[in-house]
């Protein structure tokens, strides 16, 4: 199944790209596919935060809600994603940030992703590399028009 792992340098602090991954609300805005966005509940405490959020992906007449558990880790800056309903059979999105300097990172992005619908996860295969690369340049251009 789709797995990925890429390595990328932020010209942007550690502390803002992780604000950014968590705003999970403001998803809806700019990333592609994603016709909602919402968090259901956060979790805090000194060191950890979990939010349970809903994603509902659609493209042209296929949609759907996919409920995820986002747990961040603030003393490793990790934030792990997992699927928390049955339409994913398998999920575990890690994003890692290293501190470089003062205004610069890099982030480590992780994805092993299998759907359960076995028709709409060959199709979700193609396209896998396609879409992913899309993602990430959404979350860079979210970066340079709301980091300042």
């Amino acid at each position: 199944m789709p797995v990925k792992k890429i390595i990328k340098k932020f010209n942007y602090s550690k502390k803002d790209l992780i604000e950014l991954v968590l705003k999970i609300d403001d998803y809806k805005n700019f990333l592609p596919w994603c016709v909602d966005s919402k968090i259901l509940s956060i979790t805090k405490n000194k060191k950890n935060q979990e939010i349970i959020a809903d994603l509902e992906i659609g493209f042209k007449s296929f949609r759907d809600v996919y409920t995820s558990k986002v747990l961040y880790n603030d003393q490793n800056s990790k934030i792990e994603v997992t699927s928390i309903n049955d339409n994913i059979k398998k999920l575990l999105n890690i994003w890692e940030f290293k501190e470089i300097n003062k205004n610069s990172c890099n982030v480590i992005f992780f994805i092993d992703i299998e759907l359960k619908n076995p028709i709409v996860n060959i199709l979700f295969k193609k396209f896998f590399n396609y879409g992913f690369e899309k993602i990430l340049k959404s979350f860079e251009e979210q970066a340079r028009e709301t980091i300042k």
